[in-house]
């Protein structure tokens, strides 16, 4: 599957972290010098931030909003005043009011993930319009000038579900980051049959004329995204060739439900697992997987156990490390023929029906 884009050649953007937790900047450091950024320093008082921006030049920020009881946004205005981009760091549901003229940044919420991190200064730093979720991104403008003013920016809290199954389906969503999980489901029975990210979207059955969800979907890793009411969708459709492209995801979208479909009948829980990890890294464009192993239990539908015979296998062969909440990916050909087969075929698909069409 297609998803990151070729490494550019010019220098690495250089990044100001502005965190006052010493472990937490140093986990923000890491993340964006895997991600291809270089640190123009890590400071943890406002005062320190003012001091380095009028030393050297910076390509963005990231700034937690309060820095031990104080709150970082005299930082934030001189940033704004030198047009340097940045985003905020928070705690997830803090509720920290942001005043009017910031409310529009973008927002890392801790505990830290990387696809967040990078989602959001990549959109920042890079130029161009970004638009993040690459069905999106792949329109032309007219049909994204017809697209636009029906989305909606908003948040992806792990935990969120924006389908139950068998009820109404309010809002297609485009992801920017994050993950989804598809799931079937009876009573208290639940099996993981696809994962969304920034390459498509979530609410197919608006798509083919049909208003009640099919499955269950929920956040698995935090981001943000677009989305546009689902009755507000019937009359972009009308615009064929955006009808078309869309399509394309769904018949892409079906391809991956069926594989994983084959993997839970056939494959073994090595298999399915090194194929679960794969797909996860793809959309969260990292070689860093923060899992749990219940969590893979449940996505599998497999004993804790399992997973984690499994995964000392593939830790045996060095094809991933596996730490406490994370998995780190070593060796992806490695993992890729771990999977026996059971990847690779719905992400060649996904290719020929949308980014080689």
């Amino acid at each position: 599957m297609t998803i990151a884009a070729s490494d550019s050649q010019a220098a690495k953007p250089r990044i100001l972290v502005v965190e006052g937790n010493y472990l937490i900047a140093k986990t923000v450091c890491d993340i964006l010098q895997d991600c291809g950024f270089a640190i123009a320093g890590a400071v943890g008082r406002v005062e320190s931030g003012l001091e380095l921006l009028a030393k050297r030049d910076i390509d963005g920020a990231i700034v937690d909003i309060s820095l031990n009881g104080c709150q970082s946004f005299p930082l934030c205005a001189e940033l704004t005043r030198r047009k340097v981009p940045f985003c905020f760091l928070m705690e997830n549901g803090s509720g920290a009011a942001i005043p009017p003229a910031f409310r529009g940044t973008p927002l890392v919420t801790k505990p830290v993930e990387a696809s967040q991190v990078k989602s959001a200064l990549t959109a920042l730093v890079q130029p161009g319009p970004v638009r993040g979720n690459l069905l999106l991104q792949r329109l032309g403008d007219e049909d994204w000038a017809f697209f636009e003013s029906c989305l909606e920016r908003v948040p992806l809290h792990a935990g969120d579900v924006l389908e139950t199954m068998a009820e109404p389906a309010r809002y297609v969503v485009f992801p920017v980051s994050g993950v989804i999980s598809l799931a079937a489901q009876v009573a208290d029975r639940r099996i993981e049959v696809g994962l969304v990210g920034r390459e498509g979207l979530v609410g197919a059955m608006a798509l083919l004329d049909g208003d009640i969800a099919a499955g269950e979907a929920s956040v698995l890793f935090p981001g943000e995204a677009w989305r546009v009411p689902a009755p507000a969708l019937a009359s972009l459709l009308e615009n064929r060739r955006l009808r078309a492209h869309l399509l394309h995801y769904v018949h892409a979208l079906m391809s991956q439900i069926s594989a994983n479909a084959l993997a839970t009948g056939r494959a073994t829980i090595e298999q399915r697992l090194a194929r679960w990890l794969l797909m996860a890294a793809d959309r969260l464009e990292v070689n860093e997987v923060a899992v749990t192993h219940e969590a893979l239990a449940q996505a599998l539908g497999v004993r804790r156990a399992g997973v984690t015979v499994a995964m000392h296998a593939l830790e045996g062969r060095q094809a991933l490390r596996s730490e406490r909440r994370r998995v780190r990916l070593l060796d992806r050909p490695q993992l890729e023929a771990a999977a026996g087969g059971f990847y690779g075929l719905a992400e060649d698909l996904y290719d020929r029906l949308v980014v080689n069409r």
